[in-house]
């Protein structure tokens, strides 16, 4: 249906198109191979033709809305963007075509600001920038809108790690945790986001660098949470799972017994899991 109606209304606009000499002539020479092409399904190829014609002629408004309408189709949300506000420039009574180019006007907003978050990050201001991207994936809409701003979180996530890193390096372990938090919540949003709620593998290593940061800065119960949320999202994470283990066996006295259970979870050699339980047995009856 949905390529039925756009063929209709593509060729319809193409068909409509006046006669013209010089330079429009030129367009119009390209907008009937453009129709031509679009007649057999060759899209891309009517594509091309469509741009040689605003090249012709920048001011041919039944070409750009045409060439909007193929780009749409397409999945161009970026070129479809641009023809759409040429077209609504030019012809600013056409009401679809103003809505079209408003939409597309916000669209490009919300990717600016995820752009701007990242650039915040950068600058320092990881929680805010990170809780920036956070809402500007709430926002998102559509795939292409959710699929832009996932693509900033994956260029925010190494900066925010390199961060904690020299943190840890300064001996600024809380800080550290901090900053290491703020990655690993921009881990659980991809997972959340891709619907795979699975961590990337690389959130191991920030799970262990932010577990090590809070034993060397003498705060072993400051990951707990921040696991913990992990495992909501990501059951079976078998680092999430061993760092876990770990934290209880850094309190005073030792939780050998939920270590054990968060370990065997975690697929760890049936001995390592037998020695916490038989520390568990001994400190019971202790």
């Amino acid at each position: 249906m949905r390529r039925a109606i756009a063929r209709a209304l593509i060729i319809t606009l193409l068909l409509a198109i006046p006669l013209m000499s010089g330079c429009q002539s030129e367009a119009k020479k390209h907008l009937y191979k453009a129709e031509d092409l679009f007649e057999k399904r060759d899209l891309e190829g009517a594509k091309k033709e469509l741009q040689l014609a605003i090249q012709a002629d920048p001011n041919n408004v039944d070409a750009h809305k045409s060439l909007a309408h193929i780009d749409e189709f397409l999945g161009d949300q970026e070129g479809a963007a641009k023809e759409y506000e040429a077209a609504s420039a030019l012809d600013p009574s056409d009401q679809k075509i103003l809505q079209k180019a408003r939409m597309y006007r916000a669209i490009q907003e919300m990717i600016n600001n995820a752009s701007k978050a990242v650039d915040q990050v950068k600058s320092g201001d990881t929680e805010g920038g990170m809780r920036a991207l956070k809402d500007a994936l709430v926002a998102s809409k559509s795939k292409f809108l959710r699929d832009k701003t996932m693509s900033y979180i994956k260029q925010a996530i190494p900066i925010v790690v390199q961060q904690g890193d020299q943190q840890v390096k300064d001996k600024k372990y809380a800080d550290a945790i901090k900053t290491y938090d703020q990655a690993i919540r921009g881990y659980m949003m991809l997972a959340e986001a891709s619907g795979t709620h699975s961590l990337d593998p690389a959130a191991d290593a920030v799970l262990h660098a932010a577990n090590e940061a809070a034993k060397d800065g003498g705060t072993p119960d400051a990951t707990f949470r921040m696991l913990n949320d992990v495992l909501t999202v990501d059951p079976d994470n078998k680092t999430a799972n061993m760092e876990l283990a770990q934290v209880y066996l850094r309190r005073t006295p030792p939780d050998y017994e939920t270590a054990a259970d968060l370990e065997e979870r975690a697929g760890a050699p049936d001995a390592d899991v037998k020695k916490l339980r038989d520390e568990a047995k001994h400190h019971r009856k202790g």
